[in-house]
């Protein structure tokens, strides 16, 4: 009995997620069409966003060991489309780029449109990305990429719904970029489209995005035309409920919530409008509008209320903008929204400012220090997550195969783990953390320093555990791909494997000479090499190195994975950088030079 438990308790720590999928299936997925749980994901994946996040994973364990699939790919593609709205563009691409591998090994006769090259739907949400980041042509780019594949798509309201999502969004671009000709051409031909097929919540997001068009052209009375015709349809809705009875899908099924927050988006462009030429008495009242149609729209609400929190402080009312601010910080913690939370405390900050309360104000900074310190943290952990859990699955998946497909799954698996650890490792080294923005306060100088060099500190034992893990990573998939390369009949289907294999060992080899390890030890702990150095002048580069390893407090099997070397050889050089350094041996080698003044 004692040994069933201790290997029940073995099986739950390793596959924990998988445990708690078992335990709360949300469907019975034998039973259960997938597209009744696309669409019920569909559904929540904006009004709740981390219940559609849990339900996607949960599908994706029962769909991925059933082979690729276009089912699998649309729950990759709302998982980005989810973390896009969150602000997490480098987990929405993982995800997005997921989805277009999973499309790509989907055999043709399974795909609904066989002549589409690529998922054009996912290639909006990639140009959606690049447009967020501010990279104009990039998001161009993908943008012609999504209409010449839905130029090949077979079903003609398909293909028209697809083509006018594509000119509408292009139409943004232009807009963004204050091409506003260029950019009503596009809406123009996205409504031409869209009144042929006679669907009112596509003809009324032309009409709001002209609404937007108009007022950024500095154009209102054109605007508020649209915003009547917007407002008009919805009346229409509303008095025509059987409409909402003929549709069974789950984008009709949702056309009166959608069209509802389309009447919202309008007089958030007004409030936004009458924001950017100080009219804030209009404002306030425009964005106070909105705000009774955004009830199921979290993503939407934050922001609205973040600018009705500007306005407020135009005109002065300290404290209506106090209790709006307070409710919007509350939604972004809610919804775990970094990025307008980090907003809506900088707001905060301008209203103590002006309304000349500081008693609060300290600590209203170190809230929103404290929280863009966090921010990072958070989406790499989040990043983290969403690769164990993807990990996990995909093992999962290669446990279940048939014996004779295993040499292509794991090369299949090989080369994605790669990808992503190749993609994070690119990310680790690029994001910084600058705590700058408008908390430039003199008091707060000292505490802004210290912030930055814990960073630094946290950002190297990050990129410390990271090189440890990512050789052991490495060296399992190279053994794994020894073995099963083995496995093949023929030395000539294995010769194929051969340059993968010494690839893959080069590929170890550069990381174990990678020396970015020592700049950022130099940036986290300043003066310490320099100081070793002019102390102790025996001490070799190899010394150094390793002393940068123990001061981390790194143990002696990590050191020897990142320095290419056996256990025995690690040991052998601290016993010599004793000797060197002159301790005796009371002395703990790794406790004196993390106590070194220096």
């Amino acid at each position: 009995m004692n040994l069933k438990l201790k290997l029940l308790l073995i099986i739950i720590l390793i596959s924990r997620f998988d445990i708690v999928a078992q335990r709360n299936l949300y469907f019975d997925y034998n039973k259960v069409d997938s597209k009744v749980v696309l669409d019920t994901i569909n559904t929540i994946k904006y009004s709740n966003p981390n219940k559609a996040i849990s339900l996607s994973f949960e599908a994706l364990e029962f769909y991925l060991n059933k082979g690729p699939s276009t089912v699998s790919s649309s729950i990759y593609n709302i998982l980005g489309e989810v973390y896009l709205k969150k602000d997490l563009p480098v987990l929405a691409l993982s995800y997005f780029t997921d989805a277009i591998l999973e499309f790509e090994l989907t055999p043709k006769s399974q795909r609904l449109d066989q002549n589409v090259n690529m998922p054009p739907w996912i290639l909006i949400n990639l140009g959606n990305i690049y447009f967020n980041q501010g990279q104009i042509l990039k998001s161009i780019e993908k943008y012609s990429l999504a209409e010449d594949n839905f130029g090949l798509v077979d079903e003609v309201v398909v293909r028209d719904r697809g083509l006018a999502t594509t000119y509408n969004n292009k139409a943004l671009v232009y807009i963004e970029m204050g091409k506003f000709k260029d950019a009503l051409d596009f809406l123009n031909m996205a409504l031409s489209i869209r009144s042929k097929n006679d669907k009112i919540s596509d003809i009324a997001h032309s009409y709001k995005s002209l609404c937007e068009l108009y007022f950024k052209w500095n154009l209102p009375k054109k605007a508020l035309q649209f915003e009547r015709k917007v407002d008009s349809l919805f009346q229409f809705m509303q008095n025509h409920p059987e409409y909402l009875l003929e549709k069974s899908d789950w984008t009709s099924s949702m056309d009166y919530d959608i069209l509802k927050s389309y009447v919202g988006n309008c007089f958030e462009y007004k409030g936004d409008y009458y924001l950017a030429i100080e009219d804030y008495e209009n404002a306030v009242l425009s964005f106070a509008s909105a705000e009774s149609y955004y009830e199921k729209w979290p993503f939407q609400l934050i922001k609205m209320l973040n600018n009705k929190t500007i306005a407020l402080l135009g005109q002065r009312q300290y404290k209506s903008a106090i209790q709006t601010n307070n409710q919007v910080i509350g939604l972004a913690k809610e919804n775990d929204l970094s990025k307008e939370l980090e907003r809506a405390l900088q707001i905060k900050i301008q209203i103590l400012d002006k309304g000349k309360n500081y008693s609060n104000f300290t600590n209203k900074v170190d809230s929103l220090v404290n929280l863009l310190e966090d921010r990072y943290s958070s989406q790499i952990s989040q990043l983290l997550s969403g690769i164990e859990i993807k990990n996990e699955i995909f093992l999962g998946q290669r446990k279940n195969e048939e014996q004779e497909s295993f040499t292509q799954k794991i090369i299949f698996i090989s080369i994605i783990i790669i990808l992503i650890l190749g993609f994070l490792t690119a990310y680790f080294i690029s994001r910084k953390v600058y705590i700058e923005k408008q908390v430039v306060i003199a008091n707060q100088n000292q505490k802004l320093a210290t912030s930055d060099l814990e960073h630094k500190k946290r950002e190297l034992a990050m990129l410390s555990t990271n090189i440890v893990q990512e050789n052991e990573l490495m060296s399992s998939i190279l053994k794994d791909l020894r073995y099963y390369v083995s496995l093949l009949k023929t030395p000539k289907d294995q010769k194929l494997f051969v340059p993968l294999i010494n690839s893959l060992n080069r590929s170890l080899n550069d990381k174990r000479k990678d020396d970015n390890y020592a700049d950022q030890f130099s940036a986290a702990y300043p003066g310490f090499l320099e100081y070793l150095a002019r102390t102790y002048a025996e001490l070799s580069t190899s010394d150094l190195k390793l002393c940068t390893f123990l001061r981390m407090n790194l143990n002696t099997k990590e050191i020897a994975d990142i320095m290419g070397l056996s256990v025995r050889s690690v040991e052998s050089r601290r016993y010599r950088l004793r000797k060197k350094i002159n301790l005796n041996k009371e002395q703990d080698l790794v406790s004196f030079l993390i106590k070194l003044n220096y």
